[in-house]
């Protein structure tokens, strides 16, 4: 068995497992994940903390500082960088799942093809290297913790951004650089739109009120980074 195939097999075992399972299946499960902790570091982290709701690859070095930032991983659920947890506390993890991802995901692709698409289904966006309008395009990425959506337009089949991006998140998280601690002042317990492009380009593109609209009907705190 190869150090995939432990993982997997103990993942798929723990789903099979009804409700009011025998103790003895649970211990026997836990015996084989902590033997997962025999395994290199960086397999764990990738099958395991980077599949996980609460990994980030960023952690703030200080609490309460947004600006210096810790590049290393980080678990939200134990509030602490991976290296300084030890290789059997991440091979006995248990609260590794995607759920929240793929509710940020699925919000963010609803925003994508139920709001921003027919909302500029008529309106341009400036191309200012060509200097003439395109008709606006779409780029949506997801990483640990948020999802992006970025405008552009289609040049010679390549997307060209046009500056100006989407966040769609629900936990603070320094990857936005110095905009965090505008997200902080607003985060609660619900999504946030956070909007980064600059003040020039939103006036060029008089999209505020489309965000404004967007964030309403979705039920999001908005902020302009």
């Amino acid at each position: 068995m190869d150090d995939n195939e432990l993982l997997l097999a103990v993942r798929d075992a723990r789903r099979e497992l009804q409700d009011g399972a025998k103790y003895r299946a649970e211990d026997m499960l836990d015996i084989l994940e902590g033997l997962a902790g025999f395994l290199d570091r960086e397999a764990l982290v990738k099958m395991k903390c980077k599949t996980c709701d609460h990994y980030s690859r960023s952690s703030f070095s200080v609490p309460g500082d947004f600006t210096v930032v810790d590049p290393s991983e980080y678990c939200h659920a134990r509030k602490i960088s991976l290296p300084h947890l030890k290789i059997f506390r991440i091979a006995g993890c248990k609260e590794y799942s995607k759920d929240a991802q793929r509710e940020l995901e699925d919000l963010a692709a609803a925003v994508l093809e139920e709001d921003l698409r027919p909302a500029f289904e008529e309106r341009k966006l400036y191309d200012r290297q060509q200097f003439t309008s395109r008709t606006a395009e779409f780029r949506m990425g997801q990483d640990c913790g948020r999802a992006c959506i970025e405008f552009g337009h289609m040049v010679d089949g390549e997307f060209v951004s046009a500056g100006i991006r989407l966040y769609i998140l629900r936990r603070l998280d320094p990857g936005l650089g110095p905009g965090t601690e505008k997200i902080a002042k607003v985060i609660r317990d619900r999504p946030v739109l956070a909007v980064a492009m600059s003040l020039q380009t939103r006036k060029m593109a008089d999209i505020d009120y489309v965000l404004d609209w967007i964030a309403g009907k979705r039920k999001m705190d908005i902020v302009y980074l």
